[in-house]
């Protein structure tokens, strides 16, 4: 899967994903933004891998 989200006058984001088995694989969030330490996306990534696909935004927050 994959989607990208703007904000007008905002960043962009992209996430590309696969779901396998009802959880999130292969997890890519990426975009025009910065983060600091530039590791911490590769976090972000690795806390969304195997979460479950239904998961609403309150579950992932």
């Amino acid at each position: 899967m994959h989607g990208e989200y703007k904000v007008p006058g905002g960043k962009l984001v992209v996430v590309d994903l696969e779901v396998a088995g009802g959880a999130l694989r292969s997890v890519r969030v990426a975009g025009d933004f910065f983060l600091e330490p530039d590791e911490a996306i590769l976090a972000i990534d690795a806390a969304l891998e195997g979460a479950p696909a239904h998961t609403d935004t309150a579950g992932l927050a």
